[in-house]
């Protein structure tokens, strides 16, 4: 006997059938541009804490400025491919599960 199909996942499927109509590279700028700010500043706040770069801006610190922001939209990459990959598997999933019933 399978799970019936609760309404946490109807809504799920609303809203992933609406990711899914869009353009691939749509998503994928979109939330790596957005999750890249997010690990950028997350990275950037904790350098300054530590002290690898100077709270005033000095010309030494442009370079490892650039390394965070380039390493925050890797892993803003990562996390938006990761996430769409979970969303759509979970998407099947769930159809799978309403087919079933």
């Amino acid at each position: 006997m399978s799970k019936q199909v609760t309404k946490e996942d109807l809504r799920f499927i609303e809203f992933w059938q609406e990711q899914r109509t869009g353009s691939k590279l749509k998503y994928y700028i979109l939330y790596t541009i957005a999750y890249g700010a997010i690990v950028g500043l997350f990275t950037f706040f904790i350098v300054i804490f530590l002290g690898g770069i100077s709270i005033i801006p000095i010309a030494q610190d442009n370079g490892k400025v650039a390394v965070i922001v380039l390493l925050g939209l890797l892993a803003g990459f990562a996390i938006a491919f990761t996430g769409r990959y979970i969303n759509e598997k979970r998407y099947q999933k769930i159809l799978r599960k309403a087919r079933e019933n």
